[in-house]
């Protein structure tokens, strides 16, 4: 194309571009450009498998292969299996949070608070394990499989008056079944409406160790009778993808590199020494090529013959600065710092070590109240606890008459602060010079004012229907007296 075609087409409104013509509009004809989108011969490798398609599409694919090298993977790295049992006790604690029910009516929250903990004790098929079993088999199952699966059934054998119990799957035994390939509606087990609410789930229930994929054995499970959750990451996404998917390749990375480090040094001690010479008047030694070499004795060599032992540079000394540099990918997705993936605090000062739990505490809050839900989204407490004060209506004569606004409030287990004495100075300090308000306090501990009061009133009433003095905290403060205590400061 000339010149003069070229100028022609560009007032025409179209411009050539590597000798093709294309139809741009006129807001476009700014020179705009990024970087970041450029294809080079150095960086086309990297990008090759980058597109702009749905997750689901990506998760049909790899979401097999992700599962299963990321429970493999926990199966042969203590530092990842340890980091994902830390995990699951600092969310979930000892024994699982605990349920305060707010109502207008007393006798009707003791008594939901009373049997949800019966049931919590054991709340799966199976007596022996706990509620806050459950829920650290949860939390590992997001590392591991992206998601968590159970079943709500009516258990015949069960103790105690509620009847409804969870029964676990692995999230491996949701599949599409072969009869359904056709049906758009069903995705990966999943069977959705038109606005994308899943309707039913396809589990095979005859499901052996590594099936995944399609099935011929799975039986349809209406929605309401299924607990599947995920962290969502995209717009209709229908399954999870394994918290330990970016944590794959350096994992795999730090095991190679330690055996081939391994290697190398055993290789240099194995060699204990070598002897050689560069003169030429060395009588000829005839020895054979190896011999064995006692430890700590003196050997001795003929004349011109020399030793030489192979120096120890394995392990290298960046060694264990870069193992801690790629295991930080580690914990990032959960906001885990170093030294709690090490469990190693050797390299923080207080205050590093302060500002790390922090971010840390906050994430792991974050998913205490994603379990929980709040007072418009139900998480799967919540739903449990309505599922629990649902049966206990026909079996529970406390829970019969539920009173018109009810709302569930859990205490989760909470990390230990640093400096806890510092803390607790440091927020009287900001109370006595109104810097901070009793809410801003009780907003950082994820209460409000309103639920801290309703707590201190029940104390108050269990002291005095007991007959006990009333402890410090719940006595009534005089007029005057600074609400830390004590004398005015001078």
């Amino acid at each position: 194309m000339s010149v003069s075609d070229a100028m022609r087409n560009a007032d025409n409104g179209i411009r050539t571009r590597r000798g093709k013509p294309e139809s741009i509009p006129r807001w476009m004809d700014a020179n705009r450009y990024w970087e970041a989108a450029e294809t080079t011969r150095l960086n086309q490798a990297h990008w090759t498998h980058a597109d702009d398609e749905s997750i689901n599409t990506w998760l049909m694919e790899h979401l097999g292969t992700l599962r299963e090298r990321s429970i493999y993977e926990c199966r042969n790295n203590g530092i990842v299996l340890g980091m994902q049992n830390t995990h699951s006790e600092d969310i979930v604690g000892q024994d699982g949070p605990t349920l305060q029910v707010l109502s207008d009516d007393d006798a009707y929250n003791d008594t939901l608070e009373r049997t949800w903990r019966d049931w919590f004790s054991a709340p799966t098929t199976r007596s022996n394990i706990s509620g806050a079993a459950m829920m650290k088999l949860w939390v590992r199952n997001l590392w591991r499989c992206g998601e968590y699966i159970a079943r709500i059934v009516t258990d015949p054998n069960a103790d105690g008056p509620i009847s409804m119990r969870l029964w676990p799957c692995h999230p491996r035994r949701l599949a599409t079944p072969i009869t359904a390939l056709g049906n758009d509606n069903i995705v990966m087990g999943i069977e959705f409406d038109q606005f994308s609410r899943p309707i039913r789930y396809w589990i095979d229930d005859q499901a052996g160790m590594g099936t995944s994929g399609t099935t011929t054995t799975s039986q349809p499970w209406p929605a309401d009778l299924i607990l599947h959750e995920f962290l969502l990451e995209e717009e209709d996404q229908v399954r999870g993808v394994p918290l330990q998917a970016t944590g794959l390749q350096p994992s795999a990375d730090l095991r190679d590199y330690d055996d081939q480090v391994q290697d190398a040094a055993r290789q240099m001690a194995d060699q204990a020494v070598l002897l050689y010479t560069t003169s030429p008047d060395a009588p000829y030694w005839e020895m054979p090529e190896s011999s064995t070499v006692q430890r700590r004795t003196i050997n001795m060599a003929p004349p011109h013959w020399q030793p030489w032992v192979n120096p120890a540079t394995q392990p290298p000394v960046q060694y264990p600065d870069y193992r801690a540099e790629r295991q930080i990918e580690l914990g990032r997705p959960v906001g885990m710092p170093r030294l709690m993936v090490r469990l190693d605090a050797s390299k923080h000062s207080w205050a590093s070590a302060r500002l790390d739990m922090t971010t840390y505490k906050r994430a792991v809050g974050c998913l205490q109240a994603w379990f929980s839900g709040s007072e418009k989204s139900t998480g799967v407490l919540n739903r449990l606890v309505d599922e629990v004060a649902r049966e206990g209506r026909y079996t529970v004569p406390g829970l019969r008459r539920r009173p018109d606004v009810v709302a569930y409030q859990w205490s989760w287990p909470q990390l230990d602060d640093v400096e806890p004495v510092k803390t607790a100075q440091a927020n009287d300090v900001d109370l006595r010079s109104k810097v901070k308000t009793l809410t801003d306090i009780l907003t950082s501990k994820k209460k409000t004012l309103a639920q801290h009061i309703e707590e201190m009133r029940r104390e108050r009433d269990a002291f005095e229907a007991a007959g006990l003095p009333l402890p410090a905290h719940l006595a009534a403060v005089p007029v005057g007296v600074p609400i830390g205590g004590g004398e005015e400061d001078e």
